[in-house]
């Protein structure tokens, strides 16, 4: 199955030319020193371009020269579909050309998990895992293959199934989380809430992050995703970092209604 571009024209350019200009000027902007630690993965927003484009570059930008695969985990907008689904064979397709979805490692994660199952309804409809995608095609035109998996169930306990699922592969992957945080409050309750979140993330103790998010009352729309890349960064004895904060009122000026956004990176210590 070839999944189309719904998106593009929407949260981002919809030709080709005009994709790269943008994505080419966010990287320009951005200029951080590759760290030397292997990366796991990293926690992006998934708004407009425009809101938190340049916000996910700052992650972007970090990661390694070339990747085989990345797993791209997102929250389930629309609620269609499967509760943890997995867009398992086919391609991606973007104004930058096709991605070839992992279909070998997608059963193995499915055949290791309790909750994960094959599904493309989910997937349709949904943004949040489409618009990462002509970030890693910008960086490594389309020589990596993707693995899909929107979350309509971001349970703790589904975050610690697909962490151990995806690790249980024993093979290679990047883990892109797709996130935004905190959802139109004022400008100082998005910084406040999103400083509690990053907290917790940072920390990699999942109770404390779900205890956050329910005692602020968060309204990070992926925490199922960000809590999946916490989990296997512990597993795998690493550590998250905050790279970059932003919010929606740096470009709308409305600070009555806005929008927090995050880019973080995990690695190997």
């Amino acid at each position: 199955m070839i999944r189309e571009a719904k998106f593009a024209g929407f949260f981002y350019p919809k030709s080709k030319k005009e994709i790269e200009k943008v994505l080419k000027d966010f990287f320009e902007k951005v200029k951080l020193d590759k760290i030397k630690e292997e990366i796991i993965g990293i926690i992006v927003p998934h708004a407009g371009y425009i809101y938190s484009g340049l916000t996910a570059t700052y992650a972007y930008s970090l990661l390694p020269k070339n990747i085989f695969r990345a797993v791209i985990i997102g929250p389930n907008h629309t609620g269609l579909g499967k509760e943890v689904s997995v867009f398992y064979k086919g391609k991606w397709k973007t104004p930058l050309g096709e991605v070839e979805v992992d279909e070998n490692f997608s059963k193995k994660v499915i055949e290791n998990s309790l909750f994960a199952k094959e599904d493309f309804e989910a997937h349709l409809e949904e943004h949040s895992i489409e618009v990462q995608v002509p970030f890693l095609q910008f960086l490594y035109k389309n020589n990596f293959k993707i693995v899909p998996i929107c979350l309509m169930n971001q349970s703790i306990s589904v975050a610690k199934d697909l962490a151990n699922a995806l690790v249980k592969t024993n093979e290679e992957f990047l883990l892109i989380a797709s996130s935004d945080f905190t959802h139109y409050e004022n400008y100082a309750s998005v910084n406040e809430k999103d400083e509690k979140l990053i907290d917790a993330i940072i920390s990699l103790d999942l109770e404390k992050f779900y205890k956050t998010i329910n005692k602020w009352k968060i309204s990070a729309c992926g925490y199922g995703a960000i809590a999946v890349l916490m989990e296997i960064t512990k597993i795998l004895g690493g550590k998250i970092k905050l790279v970059k904060h932003s919010t929606s009122a740096e470009v709308s000026k409305d600070y009555l209604n806005v929008v927090g956004y995050a880019s973080l990176i995990s690695f190997k210590e």
